[in-house]
C-alpha cells in the first residue's frame, strides 16, 4: 500500500498560517501561503501531507460545523484545491 511507504507531514493550518482564534466569517486565502513550503517539503522527502483540521468551524477547528466547506479563515474550497494541486 502506498501509505506504508510514504513520508507524511501534518499541517495544523489554522495555527501555522496565523488564522484568528475565533471564526470571524471573513474569507482570507491564507491556505495559499503553503505553496511556499513546497521546496522545504521536497528537501525533507515528504510525499504525503495531512491537513487537520481544515473544515469550517467556530474556533479551534475541531468544532466542525460544515464537513464540506473549507474554513473561511483559510480561504475557499477553490484555494484549497489550488494548494493541493501544487503540493
Amino acid at each position: 500500500m502506498w501509505s506504508e511507504k510514504s513520508v507524511f507531514y501534518q499541517f495544523y493550518p489554522l495555527g501555522v498560517l496565523g488564522a484568528p482564534k475565533v471564526n470571524d466569517n471573513v474569507t482570507v486565502p491564507r491556505i495559499l501561503e503553503l505553496e511556499k513550503w513546497v521546496p522545504h517539503l521536497q528537501r525533507l522527502g515528504i510525499d504525503a501531507i495531512y491537513f487537520s483540521p481544515v473544515f469550517e468551524s467556530d474556533s479551534h477547528g475541531y468544532d466542525t460545523r460544515d464537513y464540506i466547506k473549507i474554513d473561511c479563515r483559510l480561504g475557499s474550497n477553490d484555494d484549497f484545491s489550488t494548494v493541493c494541486r501544487h503540493l
